[in-house]
């Protein structure tokens, strides 16, 4: 039955969140990391490590929308994906959408600045739209000029609101000073604009490092761990100034975007969505465990280790915040991130990330294979290689850990493109992600097959 079962459940409720109907065609552009396209021009930034390759594996990100659209709508890809993945997803209810690939896969660029630097993409979409008996809509991870200047080049409009609404919500500012708006639990700490800002700030707080705790010091607009500095003593501090003066005096401004908070020792980190239509509407998608490491996203635990009064404050937080998002012009899915402290309180909105998230990614194979009473892990793994990977190679060596739809067990693979994404020539080695669900009927078989796959890719890493 699942397997024959159309996966529109998701697809058709947020096609009636930003359209008001659910007979849209979406086109899913699946730009991820949009947000190092909201930052703002002539604001001082402390200079952040750049990772050799991994952009190329960003950017192949884009393959988890294989995953999320309907049957009826278009996934555009840097590159079509392999034909043993796209067969293996066949086989259990997904990768049934249009797909489309861009000419010329450019790994330094993400999916959207590929198309825009690719004409026969751009033509193609042009001609999608206009023999499209019904209204298609561009879908973005989330929305930045970019993806305007591509609806505008094909004439094939956004079913999401404008980047500059976008640039607002996304703010970590704006996400604290709706917490003070709505009375919602917040961790101590300020918003801080300017370098002056930045150093009476960290008086007001240095009496946290003195009682033997932490502050962290974000940037505003930072993504994926990035921006972060975690404040130990004064040491550190002055000498993060340091750095942001001597910008200073090269710029000409003082302008920055940083929140300072009190370091939390918490139990464990959580992630929660909420889908907000046009029409004001509020629905609380679910609430996961977010594993997380250094500030980085690592996967999710689903269900969460929580308790019904727990998530009943999770639930309130998000209907307030889904609310207040509406009324400043956002509309769509947000996802909040939040913890739980050590005496298990929570704190239910660290920061709003108000476009997709990874946990949007596996709602359709939540809804379809991980019924109440199973456990999943949504995770990725780190493949150290000096080949391009074969993905029937992958398969042959995790063997009986995949999954069985007939068990309703195993690891799902929901993203094979990232593996090779970084490859640049044999005997070069490069750093490449698998992503992939497991779905098991325990905690303890959860456990057992995460660490099977582990060996198993540890082998893979050590083939020459």
């Amino acid at each position: 039955m699942r397997l024959t079962t159309l996966l529109t459940e998701f697809s058709r409720k947020l096609k009636r969140a930003l359209t008001g109907h659910d007979e849209a065609v979406f086109i899913y552009i699946n730009n991820f990391e949009v947000e190092e396209y909201w930052n703002e021009q002539g604001v001082l930034k402390l200079p952040s490590l750049s990772v050799g390759s991994a952009a190329d594996v960003v950017n192949r990100m884009e393959e988890l929308g294989i995953f999320l659209a309907g049957e009826q709508d278009v996934v555009l890809l840097k590159e079509l994906p392999d034909s043993g993945f796209i067969a293996d997803a066949q086989a259990i209810g997904f990768g049934r959408s249009r797909l489309i690939a861009t000419e010329y896969n450019e790994p330094g660029l993400n999916i959207t600045a590929n198309i825009l630097h690719c004409q026969r993409t751009l033509d193609r979409l042009r001609e999608l739209a206009d023999t499209q008996d019904i209204q298609a809509y561009l879908v973005p991870f989330g929305a930045s000029d970019q993806e305007e200047e591509l609806s505008q080049r094909t004439g094939i409009p956004l079913a999401v609101p404008p980047a500059d609404i976008f640039r607002k919500v996304n703010d970590k500012g704006y996400s604290r000073r709706l917490n003070a708006e709505l009375g919602i639990r917040q961790i101590p700490g300020c918003e801080c604009y300017s370098l002056e800002e930045l150093t009476s700030g960290f008086e007001r707080m240095k009496s946290v490092l003195e009682q033997g705790g932490r502050i962290v010091m974000k940037d505003s607009m930072g993504v994926s761990g990035k921006g972060i500095t975690v404040i130990a003593d004064e040491a550190r501090f002055h000498k993060c100034m340091k750095l942001l003066e001597k910008q200073a005096s090269k710029n000409g401004t003082r302008a920055v975007n940083y929140v300072l908070e009190q370091w939390m020792n918490k139990t464990c980190d959580l992630n929660y969505q909420i889908l907000i239509h046009q029409s004001g509407e509020i629905e609380f998608l679910g609430v996961k465990e977010s594993l997380v490491e250094q500030g980085v996203h690592q996967g999710h635990l689903m269900p969460p280790r929580l308790s019904v009064a727990q998530i009943e404050v999770i639930r309130d937080a998000a209907l307030q915040i889904g609310a207040a998002l509406h009324r400043d012009g956002y509309y769509g899915v947000a996802g909040i991130d939040a913890i739980l402290d050590e005496d298990g309180s929570v704190w239910p909105n660290l920061e709003i990330n108000a476009r997709f998230n990874m946990s949007t990614y596996q709602t359709e194979i939540q809804n379809q294979w991980i019924p109440e009473g199973m456990l999943a892990l949504a995770k990725k793994y780190t493949l150290r290689l000096n080949h391009r990977l074969d993905y029937e190679k992958l398969r042959s060596t995790l063997g009986p850990l995949l999954f069985d739809p007939l068990k309703g067990e195993g690891i799902l693979i929901n993203n094979f493109a990232t593996v090779n994404a970084a490859f640049k020539g044999e005997d070069r080695v490069f750093s490449g992600r698998l992503y992939g669900v497991i779905i098991a009927h325990s905690a303890e078989q959860l456990r057992s097959t995460d660490a099977a796959v582990e060996a198993k890719l540890s082998f893979i890493n050590e083939v020459k």
